[in-house]
């Protein structure tokens, strides 16, 4: 016998303990909710990018960061597995997704990914595949406004994955970490599209993410400052008793240095090379080869690097030369850079400095 609420009772008429999962109508997310949690997850890799790369042109898989800050044409390119701080979140949410069902900004929204068969996670090889198949919801844009007249709110990529979307913050586990006995792991339909209740690190992780998707909308939108190119004046280390007398130098680069929360990041600007520029006393000598010598290194000593010019003919105790594109590319940023003159292959003193901060 059971009573209206479908729960058995005894013959006394009192309802026994209910049942296990209770079956509930699924409540698919809104098209809104999962454009917020996607701007979300795309501000944490925007961010991410941000302090690792300083380079916002970057496009990361699966994150989206092109959607957030797109690339300008003619900057260097600049790969997102060139961190391992890039790469390690690009991990973390696919694997949070997989076994999940959510990303951090799926997780504060309330939704989750799964499979529209039996309410669970989708597993690894299915969401990468699913995030490829977004290709096809990017044509126009046309797969993701489909949620708004879909019954079941799918993308192509959803309709082609078996996937659905669901409104909840209490997402069924991945079958691999169900308890054991879970009368839902039997075949056939699921008796409930959501747990009965979320486990107890559940909103410690949601408070977590919420945290880091605030850190990531404020390093990807907010305020911004010290715009301009960068420029480093060198000092000498001693004087230059040479034929040319090197006075001095400058290294610039046409970048835009930006300052978002108190962390300075250079970003390269169109088409622009790092430039180097020396300064010396006397005119060059009428005779012999004369060498201009730029050398980086870290500060720690490591990925040194050394570029070497001739003169240009007919400088007038000044040259100024443009570098290679990635002579400053993986110098951190902590680095020091050091000019000097060769006349015949007798080296100057050099003129070092370093970034500022």
């Amino acid at each position: 016998m059971t009573n209206v609420g479908g729960n058995p009772v005894d013959p006394q008429g009192f309802p026994s303990a209910p049942m296990p999962f209770e079956y509930l109508e699924p409540v698919y997310a809104s098209w809104l909710k999962r454009v917020v949690a996607a701007v979300l997850d795309g501000a944490i890799g925007a961010g991410v990018t941000f302090l690792a790369l300083g380079d916002q042109s970057v496009t990361v898989p699966f994150i989206g960061v092109s959607f957030l800050q797109p690339a300008v044409q003619g900057v260097p390119a600049t790969s997102w597995n060139d961190s391992g701080w890039v790469v390690t979140t690009v991990l973390l949410m696919i694997t949070m997704q997989a076994y999940l069902g959510v990303t951090p900004g799926k997780l504060v929204i309330g939704i989750a990914v799964v499979r529209d068969d039996d309410a669970r996670p989708i597993g690894l090889v299915r969401t990468a595949v699913r995030s490829l198949a977004h290709i096809l919801d990017s044509i126009f844009l046309i797969g993701y406004l489909r949620p708004l007249w879909n019954a079941q709110r799918k993308t192509f990529a959803d309709s082609i994955m078996a996937t659905v979307v669901l409104d909840t913050r209490r997402p069924r586990r991945h079958r691999w970490f169900a308890p054991v006995g879970d009368p839902s792991l039997d075949p056939g339909p699921p008796q409930s599209w959501e747990a009965p209740s979320a486990p107890g690190w559940w909103r410690p992780a949601t408070a977590i993410c919420a945290v880091a998707c605030a850190v990531g909308v404020l390093f990807s939108f907010g305020p911004a400052s010290g715009y301009g190119p960068l420029v480093i004046s060198c000092e000498m280390t001693a004087p230059d008793n040479g034929p040319m007398g090197l006075a001095g130098g400058t290294l610039s680069r046409g970048n835009m240095t930006t300052t978002r929360l108190g962390v300075t990041r250079h970003e390269m600007g169109p088409a622009d090379e790092p430039k180097a520029t020396w300064q010396w006393s006397a005119n060059a000598p009428a005779t012999g080869i004369v060498t201009l010598r730029a050398s980086f290194a870290r500060a720690d000593g490591t990925s040194a690097r050394r570029y070497d010019f001739a003169a240009p003919d007919g400088a007038m105790q000044e040259a100024s030369i443009s570098l290679p594109a990635d002579a400053l590319k993986g110098l951190g940023d902590s680095w020091t850079w050091t000019q000097t003159v060769l006349v015949d292959g007798v080296e100057s003193p050099g003129c070092t400095a370093s970034p500022p901060g």
